[in-house]
């Protein structure tokens, strides 16, 4: 069985819980951590590890399950701070690669990453963020009125009842459906391999594996602050943008006056942020460029890795 094929799971303690991380490629090989975004897992980009090391890639690649996802801990509601997400990804790193490991992050994964390597440089040489820079500009940040308003409903919303379990889920194949619905680029084959990992089968009938909670990490971060990180960070940075990604934007966000569309040079001026890096548009991807375009964005990053890490 190659180093590709070869799955194994660890459990380790991050301060208040437990967090999962899978392991591929050989233990001796260059550490490269790879954190998933908000409601996925840690399984959606195994496929693309999978890639890396089966197109020559020397890495040992970790792949820890975000906190309230998969089989990591669901703490309490009061426990999903983007600190305690920096906090479990420094566990990985002390556990796993105390001397450092070149960092990947998609959306959520991408804040997390940033922050870490802004502020513990000295641990990661190279960077690669897709789809991690945030949403478009909205037109309530231009007011500091509306943005208190906008804040006070973010919170409202996610302390309602009931917030974030939507309708209930049938079963895998009904799983497999919403996947492909909303991800109409994602192939069947993909989406069958990875339904199982997003799911759970309780007494109860089946349930999301990740805690509509985690949500709440977002509330009250602004753009403004996420700079400031971004400004910090020291490693040559890979950042990739989905060109398509104002479908996901404009679902999530719907509001009026927003369509989900980055305005003329916003990206490049996020990207401009970080001191030495790369952008990369990819044409055929929105939000979860790891389901649209796997093999593009597999060979992009091995690219990256071999001139900045390995």
């Amino acid at each position: 069985m190659s180093p590709s094929e070869t799955i194994t799971q660890h459990r380790i303690a991050s301060h208040d819980l437990d967090i999962s991380v899978l392991e591929v490629g050989e233990a001796h090989d260059p550490a490269f951590i790879m954190v998933h975004g908000l409601r996925d897992s840690a399984h959606a980009l195994l496929p693309m590890a999978r890639e890396l090391i089966a197109g020559g890639s020397r890495l040992r690649i970790l792949l820890p399950e975000l906190r309230g996802h998969g089989d990591s801990d669901h703490p309490s509601a009061n426990a999903y701070a983007l600190a305690n997400f920096v906090m479990d990804l420094h566990a990985v790193y002390e556990r796993f690669a105390p001397t450092g490991a070149a960092l990947f992050g998609h959306s959520l994964g991408g804040h997390i990453t940033t922050k870490f390597a802004a502020m513990f440089p000295e641990r990661v040489p190279a960077l690669i963020l897709v789809e991690g820079l945030g949403p478009p500009h909205r037109p309530h940040e231009d007011d500091a009125e509306l943005e208190v308003a906008a804040f006070r409903e973010m919170l409202l919303h996610r302390l309602a009842p009931g917030h974030g379990r939507g309708r209930p889920i049938e079963d895998i194949d009904d799983v497999i459906a919403r996947l492909r619905r909303n991800n109409p680029r994602l192939s069947a084959d993909a989406a069958a391999g990875l339904a199982p990992h997003l799911v759970r089968h309780t007494e109860a009938g089946w349930c999301w594996a990740f805690d509509p909670r985690a949500s709440s990490v977002f509330v009250g971060t602004s753009r403004a602050w996420n700079e400031t990180f971004w400004r910090q960070v020291k490693a040559p940075t890979c950042i990739i943008s989905g060109t398509l990604s104002h479908e996901y934007w404009g679902r999530e966000m719907p509001a009026a006056q927003f369509s989900g569309h980055f305005a003329e040079g916003e990206m490049e001026a996020r990207a401009g942020a970080f001191a030495n890096h790369e952008h990369h548009w990819f044409d055929g991807s929105g939000h979860m460029v790891h389901y649209d375009e796997p093999d593009r964005l597999a060979e992009t990053c091995r690219t990256f890795l071999e001139k900045h890490y390995v």
